[in-house]
């Protein structure tokens, strides 16, 4: 009731008071920065080795442990998480909040993890960093020409990319939908019997032509 009847009693200040924070919040409201598509960084990588037919104990002793002693000598690393399962390793890198360019982090991890790899299994492949999973694509366009084909659409596709990768807030661009070149070989199975091989010897004959064998 004090604070009500001193509010009554002096209303003059209090409707100044009202006045002045409505002033505050319009002018916060125009001033402040908006982003239709805010930037954000993801703190987070992954990496992934496969052991083919290792048991989970095993890829957690001679995988998963060796790696993640190693990883988290690094400084900026937070914490790790780790799945070992049968044939796989997968280990969740996190680092600080603090640190927001954390590009020369993942470069560091990936010299700790080829370092690392020495110790490990001859058998396995990888292991891989993979830092680019938490990137979204901002825009997204379609290329569209009626009379043209697949090829010439990725030779469009590929200068428009040029041209993009030059803009000052484009990180990546990358191209969806080129088809892959095939060459269809149609022969009639009577003709190639006289000639005296059949469809699979002329498979064979195909598959071992323009194939590059090592001189070493």
């Amino acid at each position: 009731m004090k604070l009500t009847s001193q509010a009554i009693e002096n209303d003059r200040i209090l409707l100044f008071l009202l006045l002045a924070v409505m002033i505050a919040g319009i002018a916060a409201f125009v001033t402040s920065p908006r982003n239709e598509d805010p930037g954000f960084t993801v703190r987070q990588a992954v990496v992934y080795t496969v052991f083919p037919g290792g048991s989970p104990e095993r890829v957690e002793q001679l995988i998963t442990d060796k790696l993640e002693k190693s990883i988290q000598e690094m400084p900026e690393v937070n914490f790790t998480e780790s799945e070992s399962s049968t044939g796989q390793s997968i280990i969740y890198v996190n680092l600080h909040q603090r640190y927001s360019n954390v590009r020369p982090i993942w470069d560091t991890l990936r010299r700790k993890v080829n370092k690392t790899r020495a110790d490990l299994p001859e058998a396995i492949f990888g292991p891989i960093v993979n830092d680019e999973f938490g990137e979204v694509f901002g825009v997204v366009f379609g290329l569209i020409g009626d009379g043209y084909s697949y090829a010439e659409l990725e030779d469009v596709a590929n200068q428009i990319r040029d041209e993009f990768v030059l803009l000052e807030d484009v990180a990546k661009v990358k191209i969806l939908g080129i088809q892959d070149e095939r060459i269809f070989l149609e022969f009639n199975d009577a003709s190639a019997s006289r000639f005296g091989f059949s469809g699979g010897q002329l498979q064979e004959i195909i598959k071992s032509t323009n194939i590059i064998i090592s001189g070493g």
